[in-house]
């Protein structure tokens, strides 16, 4: 009788032994969705939706040097087929990206971009180009001179009513966020004097914001260096701490997550990034507001 109940509390040992499985705090990743027919296996980057949803603008590295590059899609429902290079007169032999475009079908349209075009200073400063109806072509651009300096500009977006232009400026602390105000509504100029935002840290930066400018996506620096997606909520008069994008920012991406733009209404937030599933190098990617947590 002893000799068997040695034997069962031996072989209850093991099970005793076994140490609890580890609890996975990281979240469940929403789902995001790989723009196939649009990537290739080098970059693409700076995704901007338009206004009705049917037109989307990237930066491409696949030729010699960066372009912006425009799709077109038949439907809302329907996949994005390959882009190509915006011609027009946007086009330059030196480095062009970035792209915000006013609303679709509304004329005159404004393109707001960042170029090189200055070869002297050899800096990305914004621009912006004209159509005056939907059969022409985007007009030679001009300098946003309220803005531009020797360091480097990107990433313009207009807040829907056109009051308030924000982009990014790289500064000596890091990237920083930028905003510049005017008192119409519509035009390709007026913008006064750019102010840093100041309650932004440095290196958040790449911002869109909602439509009723209460939330703002922008891409900064995980703790592992990469890049990945924040978000911050305008707290009275100015933005709260940006919040990393848990949910969303995959932990087996190299360059990380970046380059946030949310579709006019916010229900889709485009954004590039180099996780695993796509077509190599940073590739454009979706996924849909409501499967992010709410901002608290």
């Amino acid at each position: 009788m002893k000799r068997l109940l040695c034997a069962l509390c031996l072989l209850a040992l093991p099970a005793l032994a076994v140490p609890a499985a580890p609890k996975d705090d990281r979240p469940t990743l929403a789902k995001a969705v790989n723009l196939g027919k649009l990537n290739t296996a080098r970059d693409e980057d700076d995704p901007h939706v338009g206004s009705n949803g049917l037109v989307l603008y990237y930066s491409s590295n696949a030729g010699k040097k960066w372009d912006i590059c425009v799709t077109r899609r038949p439907a809302l429902n329907a996949a994005w087929p390959p882009g190509k290079p915006l011609e027009d007169y946007v086009q330059t032999d030196v480095d062009d990206r970035s792209v915000f475009a006013t609303r679709e079908g509304v004329y005159p349209q404004y393109l707001y971009f960042a170029t090189k075009k200055d070869r002297k200073v050899n800096n990305f400063d914004l621009w912006v180009a004209v159509k005056q109806g939907p059969r022409a072509a985007f007009s030679a651009p001009t300098p946003i001179n309220a803005v531009c300096t020797e360091a480097d500009e990107l990433h313009p977006w207009l807040s829907a009513d056109g009051k308030e232009l924000y982009f990014s400026r790289k500064t000596k602390a890091g990237w920083r966020v930028f905003v510049s105000r005017r008192s119409g509504a519509v035009g390709a100029g007026g913008f006064g004097e750019a102010k840093l935002v100041e309650e932004l840290p440095a290196d958040f930066h790449h911002v869109t914001l909602t439509p009723d400018g209460k939330t703002m996506y922008g891409q900064g620096l995980l703790g592992s260096g990469r890049w990945g997606l924040f978000r911050s909520v305008r707290a009275g008069n100015g933005w709260g701490k940006p919040v990393p994008l848990d949910e969303l920012n995959h932990p087996e991406s190299e360059v990380g997550d970046k380059s946030p733009c949310l579709s006019r209404d916010g229900a889709i937030l485009y954004f590039a990034s180099d996780r695993p599933g796509g077509k190599g190098g940073l590739d454009i990617w979706w996924v849909r507001t409501d499967q992010l947590r709410k901002a608290k």
